[in-house]
């Protein structure tokens, strides 16, 4: 989720020749913000009072930061943001409070609870209570709460994984915007897989819940109309998309190892979108089994 739900509606990107240029990070959204104190690789700024949010997430987003880049190569001026409900509308982009984007340069994660998570709980709140059993039972808090944070917080790192797709700090997007979306979730699913594998059924269980559970009235459903309707689909359409990518993500990192985010990223920033007039659907297939793995034709061919 390069971002939440409509997040980009309305921005227009503007082009430039910036091939020798040093792309630096939207700094129009740090405004008002206070820069916290680190030595890490990135730099941190938070809203007024969110000091100690600040520093719990710089310190997970410093651990998969130091983890991907061994993969990919690091990922230069990118910041983190994190940002309260209150001042959400200033410092952010998405229209959806509190839930993890990238976009320009800026990692931003919320202070606090996110208005999608809360969507989510009130949804699963309404099935049977034998339905949601496993569920509830894996997203109880240490203080008793239902909290779906538990899987929307972790998105950040999906919002990091995106960065490294993004060396011109979005200033385009690949050919593919599904195959970006896949390759993010491998970049979350390789990082608690590895760093962190007790934290990995907070993932998984909600995208299994949901697989299992798929909206009833989905308009679109295949990689393309993905792309073709990106804008213009429901939120539980586009939700269930994320569900399967990741699924798909965990199919990808499980079959071949972490080591596939590399040469899959390097794909990604190659075909950008200037390749959309130039390759076929079969020749762009054809280039991903060639140049990254042919196995990755299985999950478009299984899709």
């Amino acid at each position: 989720m390069k971002h939440a739900y409509l997040l980009f509606i309305g921005i227009i990107l503007l082009s430039c020749n910036s091939q020798n240029k040093n792309i630096e990070p939207d700094r129009s959204k740090h405004v008002g913000l206070t820069q916290l104190n680190s030595n890490y690789a990135f730099k941190t700024l938070h809203s007024g009072g969110e000091i100690a949010h600040a520093m719990k997430q710089s310190e997970l987003v410093d651990e998969a930061y130091q983890f991907l880049s061994e993969i990919m190569g690091p990922k230069k001026q990118f910041c983190l943001l994190v940002i309260s409900g209150k001042d959400w509308n200033k410092n952010a982009y998405s229209p959806v409070i509190g839930m993890p984007e990238y976009y320009r340069g800026n990692l931003i994660v919320g202070a606090g609870q996110n208005d999608m998570a809360s969507g989510f709980e009130e949804l699963i709140m309404s099935f049977p209570k034998e339905m949601t059993k496993n569920l509830t039972d894996t997203y109880t808090n240490d203080l008793g709460t239902f909290d779906l944070r538990l899987f929307f917080d972790k998105l950040s790192i999906h919002e990091l994984t995106h960065s490294f797709q993004d060396p011109k700090n979005q200033e385009g997007y690949s050919m593919s915007r599904w195959l970006e979306e896949i390759h993010a979730n491998m970049g979350l699913y390789a990082f608690y897989k590895t760093k962190k594998p007790s934290e990995l059924k907070y993932i998984m269980s909600f995208v299994d819940f949901n697989l299992g559970n798929p909206p009833p009235d989905l308009q679109y459903t295949s990689l393309s109309d993905f792309d073709a309707h990106y804008y213009e689909m429901s939120p539980s359409n586009y939700g269930h998309y994320q569900m399967k990518f990741t699924g798909a993500a965990k199919e990808v990192i499980d079959s071949l190892g972490n080591g596939i985010l590399k040469p899959l990223n390097d794909f990604i920033i190659k075909y950008d979108e200037t390749w959309k007039e130039k390759i076929t659907k079969e020749d762009f297939k054809n280039r991903l089994a060639t140049e990254v793995d042919p196995f990755l034709l299985e999950i478009i061919e299984n899709w």
